[in-house]
């Protein structure tokens, strides 16, 4: 290697952190050299994950959106529209305070709710599927019930919900869903927060269970079958995932 490639790859363990490449020298016992390359293979795995999850997101908020608004009306989340829990309501504020001032004082634009719905998180969207809570306090203090929620109109957003769970050897629930969410959530959370994917990750409230790499990556493409059949295929047709697998550095 040439001087000048030396002090880039100098560069990049300063940059990284002897902490942060410890894992990778741990991973390819103390090889530097390779340890550099499974680093750099790790940020290309992120990332292809990444891009794979983001149409995943946005998959999901759009589906949800058309169900809520074909059912309550496009603006939904105004008070009158689906009961939600405080930290929904949290949320959707935060979000309706990040839209322009003249959406936020014309609500009535046809593009408002749109652009609302493209600035709520995936946590939102995640949340709509937990069992719910209250929202106020005593004397009117009132229980929400997402499970009702569930039954009368957010088991639609999934069309090929009921058969992908099938095929999985479970039940199509509001409780499965956000079983799948959650997956998603964390992978999401993992590859943004810049986490290492090699030896692959927890689910957040499962003990010591840990899914590898690729069973996070086939896990998230599973909410795109629950939308549609076709997305599912093109993502698993055009993503970049399974082969950068295949050409992990050290193999």
């Amino acid at each position: 290697m040439t001087a000048d490639g030396d002090l880039q790859f100098e560069a990049l363990e300063a940059a990284i952190s002897v902490g942060c490449l410890g894992t990778y020298l741990g991973e390819v016992g103390g090889d530097r050299m390779l340890a550099r390359e499974l680093y750099a293979w790790d940020r290309d795995v992120a990332a292809a994950m990444f891009a794979d999850i983001t149409i995943i997101e946005v998959a999901l908020r759009n589906s949800i959106h058309d169900v809520l608004a074909a059912h309550f009306g496009e603006r939904w989340y105004e008070l009158g529209g689906m009961p939600l829990v405080w930290r929904a309501t949290t949320n959707l504020q935060k979000a309706w305070e990040r839209l322009p001032a003249h959406d936020r004082a014309n609500p009535e634009r046809p593009a408002v709710p749109g652009k609302l719905v493209a600035r709520l998180m995936l946590r939102f969207w995640r949340d709509l599927f937990d069992s719910g809570g209250y929202v106020g306090k005593e004397p009117r203090r009132v229980k929400i019930d997402y499970e009702q929620n569930w039954r009368t109109v957010l088991h639609r957003a999934f069309p090929g919900g009921r058969l992908t769970a099938q095929n999985m050897g479970e039940t199509y629930s509001r409780d499965w869903v956000l079983r799948q969410f959650d997956i998603v959530h964390a992978v999401r959370n993992r590859v943004a927060h810049h986490e290492p994917l090699l030896r692959g990750f927890p689910l957040p409230g499962q003990g010591s269970e840990r899914l590898t790499a690729e069973e996070g990556h086939l896990a998230c493409l599973r909410p795109a079958n629950m939308i549609d059949f076709n997305l599912a295929d093109w993502l698993r047709n055009n993503s970049k995932v399974p082969s950068l697998m295949a050409s992990r550095p050290g193999r």
